[in-house]
């Protein structure tokens, strides 16, 4: 149950996460959206404006081809008057003057008087036609069009000559009140101005591509740049979320090469990252199936797995690995190499074959207390039968002896009830409160007086500030003194036991860890997981009793005893025990 707790708080944290990370998205949008209103906003401002402006810049242009047409008409004009009396002899004279004065630009020069009527013009078809003048006695501008349909600017201008005699032209021409027409011809002007529009039109048009361009790259970089920051909160997201996992997470190419290793991974594995990563699978993880590192494996079968593996490393306790295996692909679906997803199931395992053993336990306890009262009276029995024979017979008879060899077997096997029905009992505790360093060496000297036939040296480490614990004195007592038997007998002739005591935590209260370790015969694999079970011993005289008690006796204390031994190397025993018992 605590572990199905634990992985629902991780969901939901998850769950929670991907919330947030979707509320992130979600509120990305709108400001997309609004971005793209204010870019139109922008573009139609930006249209307006250009285009008030290349208005204004074509009517100024306009104007100022305009004005410089009526000012060559006027020009050429005033210079006509200009001449005056002094050129102006006769018909002949002027017809050549205004054929002189009539340049490039200019359609016609006439004269007419004051009803419009030419009386003179440097082309014949126009003489005695009539032109209207909408403003008497004033300079005119009266746009029109010539023979050819060319757009022309007629500038009529009073025609005044200071005359103080009277010529030969005065005969002819009544140039009195008469007024001097200059057409100028437009389509030069029209041309300049249709060049100038175009060129105001494309100027302003580049400055428009340039400022949407403009726009453009900026709104790019800006969302290069928060596709870049989200693919890097992205990447920070995933990597804070394999790195807070419970679980290890290793991932490797098509070339075995590890390229993800978290900080679970380094927790299962006792290796750095930096020891790992870009560095074959084969090589730094001991993962082996057969011989083989089952992510390469995997690889090389083409298939994924879900197994439990041991792992056995040096300088690390043995962990039984739950991995679960699938594969990496790309957009095209093609192979890019596999991730692992490794849970330490180690404790479950343990948890599982602690409460098996309990369950065993209990129902071994219940059939060995039955059996035991069934046995004690015939056994009494016996002893008894057995002792009034022996008594009967006389101290020399042969037969007293196997008598006497019968009540021993007896009493072994009444004391071996007894032990039953000690571990079948539920012992009541006598809690007291008193010094485990003194009666750890009590213990120790107690023995060093008794071991005679081996040669075998203590080395006790008892941590400085381990003062008093609140347990029952005469069942830790029991307790050492089993688990210092077992050193004692694991250690052929000469040996060393190490005894250490230091302050630790059990389910995060204060507690005493005391480790007890030889250097003896060591205990096999395949029996680790029974030595706590009744009546397994493997020993020929052992009752298989000695440590199924310390177990009960242990849990009675709500402490933890667990084992690590190497067959050839030795034993270690760890107890854990809390300072204060829990009510």
């Amino acid at each position: 149950m605590p572990l199905q707790i634990k992985i629902h708080k991780k969901d939901k944290r998850s769950i929670k996460l991907k919330k947030e990370k979707n509320q992130k998205s979600s509120k990305s949008t709108p400001f997309r959206e609004r971005n793209i209103i204010f870019v139109l906003i922008t573009i139609l401002i930006l249209t307006l404006l250009l285009g008030s402006l290349t208005y204004k810049e074509v009517q100024r242009e306009r104007y100022y081809l305009w004005e410089l047409a009526r000012s060559e008409g006027l020009n050429i004009a005033f210079s006509i008057q200009t001449l005056g009396p002094r050129f102006i002899l006769n018909e002949n004279a002027l017809k050549e003057i205004l054929v002189l004065l009539k340049k490039e630009g200019v359609s016609y020069i006439d004269i007419c008087n004051d009803k419009g009527l030419i009386l003179i013009s440097t082309e014949e078809e126009r003489w005695n036609n009539a032109i209207q003048i909408s403003n008497p006695g004033r300079i005119n501008f009266i746009n029109t069009r010539d023979k050819k349909g060319n757009r022309v600017l007629q500038v009529i201008k009073p025609f005044n000559l200071d005359i103080s005699r009277q010529l030969d032209i005065w005969k002819v021409l009544p140039l009195r009140n008469s007024y001097l027409v200059v057409g100028i011809n437009l389509e030069g002007y029209y041309a300049r101005l249709n060049q100038t529009r175009r060129r105001i039109m494309l100027n302003y048009g580049i400055i428009m591509v340039l400022v949407l361009l403009g726009i453009y790259v900026i709104f790019k970089l800006q969302e290069t740049y928060i596709v870049k920051k989200t693919l890097n909160e992205m990447k920070d997201y995933t990597a804070k979320l394999l790195e807070t996992m419970d679980n290890a997470v290793v991932s490797i190419d098509n070339n075995g090469i590890i390229k993800t290793f978290n900080r679970k991974s380094e927790e299962i594995f006792g290796k750095q990252k930096e020891e790992v990563l870009n560095k074959e699978c084969q090589k730094v993880l001991n993962l082996r199936v057969e011989g083989e590192c089952i992510l390469k494996k995997c690889l090389l079968e083409n298939r994924n797995v879900d197994q439990e593996i041991s792992l056995e490393e040096e300088g690390l306790k043995r962990k039984i690995l739950d991995v679960s295996t699938s594969f990496l692909t790309d957009e095209s679906g093609k192979r890019t190499g596999l991730v692992a997803v490794i849970r330490d199931v180690t404790e479950i395992k343990n948890l599982n074959d602690e409460i098996a053993r309990n369950k065993r336990l209990a129902a071994l306890g219940k059939l060995s207390a039955g059996i035991a009262h069934e046995i004690r009276n015939p056994l009494s029995s016996i002893r008894g039968l057995a002792q009034f024979v022996s008594d009967s017979f006389s101290r020399d008879d042969e037969r007293r002896e196997d008598l006497n060899t019968i009540i021993q077997e007896v009493d072994r096997l009444n004391n071996l009830v007894v032990q039953v029905l000690d571990y079948a009992k539920v012992k009541k505790l006598n809690i007291t409160s008193f010094s485990l360093k003194n009666l750890i060496n009590d213990v120790v000297e107690l023995f060093k007086q008794e071991i005679t036939n081996k040669q075998i040296k203590f080395d006790i480490k008892l941590s400085p500030d381990i003062s008093l614990i609140q347990a029952d004195k005469d069942q830790i007592r029991q307790i050492l003194m089993n688990i210092i038997i077992n050193a004692i007998q694991a250690i052929p002739e000469k040996g060393e036991i190490k005894i250490k005591a230091e302050k630790d935590f059990i389910r995060e209260n204060p507690a005493i860890k005391l480790v007890v370790e030889d250097n003896g015969i060591g205990i096999a694999a395949q029996d680790l997981n029974q030595i706590f079970d009744p009546f397994f011993s493997t020993k020929e005289q052992g009752s298989g009793l000695g440590l199924s008690i310390v177990y009960k006796l242990i849990e009675g204390h709500q402490g933890e005893i667990k084992v690590e031994s190497k067959e050839g190397k030795g034993t270690k025993f760890i107890i854990i025990l809390p300072r204060k018992r829990r009510k």
